[in-house]
């Protein structure tokens, strides 16, 4: 799927795990652009640590600190979601290679809630 077919389908307000090739500075930012579109939006700070993941979306989606940093916790917290929601993670790619085990293990968490509704959305920019 090409990055322009992504953003339609993101703007279209479908979920699903979508990888973009944009510049940085191309366009508005896809965080403007999937607020825009309604979504609420977290952003996962690069790294290649899990303990870094998990505090990004904590920030991001206004979670107490108190929230697991575990699959389990992350399954709940992301199907306890009541409104249409992205995961923008910058630097993805650095955590796949430091953490090929972990990484496959959250995208397959992240893969299946993206198939529910309400819409959930990830984004690896």
């Amino acid at each position: 799927m090409s990055d322009s077919d992504a953003l339609w389908e993101l703007a279209a307000g479908h979920g699903g795990v979508y990888r973009l090739e944009l510049p940085v500075k191309t366009g508005p930012p896809v965080e403007a652009m999937l607020a825009e579109a309604g979504y609420r939006v977290a952003v996962g700070g690069e790294g290649s640590r899990t303990r870094g993941f998990y505090a990004a979306l904590r920030a991001g989606l206004g979670l107490p600190e108190w929230t697991g940093s575990n699959l389990d916790a992350l399954w709940d917290v992301l199907t306890d979601l009541r409104e249409p929601t992205a995961l923008v993670w910058r630097g993805a790619d650095s955590y796949a290679v430091a953490r090929p085990q972990r990484w496959s293990q959250l995208l397959e968490v992240l893969t299946e809630r993206s198939t529910q509704d309400p819409p959930f959305a990830v984004v690896l920019a």
